[in-house]
């Protein structure tokens, strides 16, 4: 496994960071339980909010990875599938994102 991933996001976003990597991390779970049911078309739908909801945040490796669980749930390539639920568990696990900044401190 590589090193860590420094993510970075528009203020705006900061704060919304944490709960769409959440998601993320649940959409893995999702992947998996769909699998293991072979439903195809829930797979494909994570991918694709995968896909979409990375793209706002500007994460263009994690948009790519969404499409390829959409494509290969589309193609019903469940080998291809659990590859990139593998990868998408181990870019997960290796974020790192700025927290919000602290405001400065009055003097007392």
């Amino acid at each position: 496994m590589s090193g860590r991933i420094q993510l970075s996001v528009e203020p705006a976003l900061r704060e919304l960071l944490p709960g769409f990597l959440a998601n993320r991390r649940k959409d893995v779970e999702a992947i998996a339980r769909a699998l293991g049911s072979g439903n195809l078309e829930a797979i494909k739908v994570v991918g694709h909010n995968i896909r979409c909801f990375s793209q706002v945040y500007g994460f263009e490796d994690l948009s790519a990875l969404g499409e390829e669980i959409r494509q290969a749930a589309a193609e019903a390539s469940t080998l291809r599938i659990a590859h990139a639920r593998t990868r998408l568990a181990e870019y997960l696990a290796r974020v790192d994102f700025p927290q919000a900044e602290e405001p400065p401190q009055a003097d007392s």
